[in-house]
């Protein structure tokens, strides 16, 4: 099968940071479906992965988590779907990733394509949808049913994490939603996913807060860089509320500010089920099955906001280098190779 992988942590600006190669085509065994891929979108991940590689691999490693496509192949422990399905998924980051004709991904994890999407659109929602779904209702907890009208924060919320999370939590909860943009077409963008109030995270904002009549806010997910906000999380939680984090920090930072508030600070990570294969991972696989019901229903949209063509070291290179600049609103995807 054809392939995009990467040899080292090189600059986008070097034509070598991706390579086009081929290797055999993987076979499916046990809970495995073979998925020919039709469709992929770009995450924070992609280029997060790339500059974690220390010198120079024996082999190219296949980035890449968020993909659509068809069933080609089922192990045989495999009861879900069966060849020519249409599924979506995130995958594993411990496995090769979907910058690639072919995959392989455990039917745990997978749901089936939402009816009314693309190939390219449906690619866009697994990792965000399944990270939003955990960050709210598994981490800060909040109630999908009874939640009362409490005041939720979202810190950079026009991502495509941010516009998943934004629509959860205005379809599934009581929540007033606050989420922070620093341009009007991102604000617009939160607005459309269903924000009820946009603030400048350039901006103070504490001073924005209590310009909406809060002081604190008990819940705050931060899809963003922890450092310049943990001072400022921990003025504007309010007492006993929690905070969500999805960033990951080298730093040292002082958990002491948030003691004399009892906050409770979790952090989400969409791939731990599938690392450590916990008894939680299928429950993916059903998150998954429920967001296409609610796309196909017209509840919940997807996020896709620009294609950048079919996957090829070229057209990854240029996804990579638009993730890494900080600007994206939604997602950005790229169609199959042979699709």
């Amino acid at each position: 099968m054809k392939a995009v992988g990467v040899l080292e942590n090189l600059p986008t600006s070097n034509v070598a940071s991706f390579v086009d190669f081929e290797l055999p085509d993987p076979v499916a065994r046990g809970k495995n479906l073979l998925v020919r891929i039709h469709g992929i979108s770009m995450n924070p991940v992609d280029f997060k992965e790339r500059h974690d590689i220390v010198g120079k691999l024996a082999e190219p490693a296949i980035l890449g988590w968020d993909a659509c496509g068809e069933v080609m192949a089922v192990g045989d422990e495999v009861t879900e779907y069966k060849a020519g399905d249409m599924v979506m998924y995130a995958g594993e980051i411990n496995r090769p990733g979907c910058h690639a004709e072919l995959q392989l991904v455990d039917e745990r994890i997978v749901g089936p394509k939402p009816t009314r999407l693309t190939p390219e659109e449906a690619a866009c929602v697994p990792l965000t949808a399944l990270a939003a779904w955990e960050a709210l209702f598994d981490r800060l907890e909040i109630d999908r049913l009874t939640d009362e009208n409490t005041a939720l924060l979202i810190i950079g919320g026009a991502g495509g994490l941010g516009s998943m999370a934004i629509q959860f939590a205005r379809q599934l909860s009581k929540c007033k939603i606050i989420a922070t943009a620093s341009r009007k077409e991102s604000k617009d963008w939160c607005l459309k996913m269903g924000a009820h109030h946009v603030i400048d995270h350039s901006k103070n904002l504490k001073e924005q807060l209590v310009n909406l009549d809060h002081d604190t806010v008990p819940l705050i997910l931060n899809l963003s860089s922890n450092i310049p906000y943990w001072e400022t999380m921990a003025e504007i939680i309010a007492p006993e509320g929690a905070i969500c984090l999805v960033a990951s920090t080298k730093a040292k930072l002082d958990l002491d500010l948030f003691m004399g508030k009892s906050v409770r600070i979790n952090y989400e990570l969409m791939f731990t089920r599938s690392l450590y294969a916990t008894d939680k991972m299928p429950a993916q696989g059903d998150v998954l099955r429920q967001v296409a019901k609610m796309i196909d229903s017209g509840t919940i949209l997807h996020t896709r906001t620009e294609g950048m063509g079919k996957i090829s070291a070229a057209n990854i290179r240029k996804g990579h280098a638009r993730i890494e600049a900080g600007q994206m609103i939604g997602k950005a995807t790229l169609s199959g190779i042979n699709t």
